[in-house]
């Protein structure tokens, strides 16, 4: 499935689909619009099928009742509302207009990858481990953006990452939509992707 959002300051193209066999996808996505900022969200149940749909589920149903929240204090809700439950990974990118600055929050094995148009690339390595109401320790980074920033968020489905000459040369949105196509043609697990361009 995929969709395509633009508010005139940010246009993305997201990908989902479940782990070839199964029915429904254990992987989430959400990205959300208001004037101040864009806020994207994917999230990868621990495993696959209907429990790891429930956890990924959990995360985006915590993030959308408080995205006006710091990347780090969405993140921790969501550790505490995963108590009992199967477990997820997660990132969450808030990209903040006035500011002119991406706000990041990562746990576990969902990449992150950021080319300036100069070709300057932010590519944080993903922390360790999962969320499930264990106490962890959650950090953000804050990263300032320009006009005609690339991003790409993508869970494990995703085997080759998109590299720096792609990003920079993609046209938005319909070559984005067929390079996402492309990219999760021979996923064997379920898979989620995030292509956004700042304009």
């Amino acid at each position: 499935m995929i969709k395509h959002y633009d508010d005139g300051k940010t246009e993305i193209v997201a990908i989902e689909r479940a782990k070839p066999g199964n029915r429904c996808c254990g992987d989430a996505n959400e990205v959300i619009h208001t004037d101040e900022y864009t806020l994207c969200v994917v999230a990868d149940g621990l495993g696959s099928g209907e429990g790891a749909k429930q956890s990924a589920n959990i995360v985006i149903d915590t993030i959308q009742s408080m995205h006006a929240k710091p990347v780090e204090e969405m993140a921790s809700a969501c550790n505490d509302a995963l108590v009992n439950k199967r477990g997820a990974v997660i990132t969450i990118v808030k990209i903040h207009y006035v500011k002119k600055e991406i706000t990041y929050c990562n746990f576990g094995n969902i990449g992150f990858l950021m080319c300036s148009p100069n070709g300057q690339i932010f590519q944080p390595m993903p922390a360790r481990g999962y969320l499930s109401g264990r106490k962890q320790r959650l950090t953000s980074n804050r990263v300032p953006y320009e006009s005609g920033t690339v991003f790409f968020i993508y869970s494990d489905g995703i085997e080759s990452p998109l590299n720096k000459k792609e990003l920079l040369t993609i046209r938005f949105p319909e070559q984005a939509s067929e390079i996402l196509e492309e990219k999760i043609e021979h996923a064997r697990d379920d898979v989620t992707a995030l292509l956004g361009k700042l304009k």
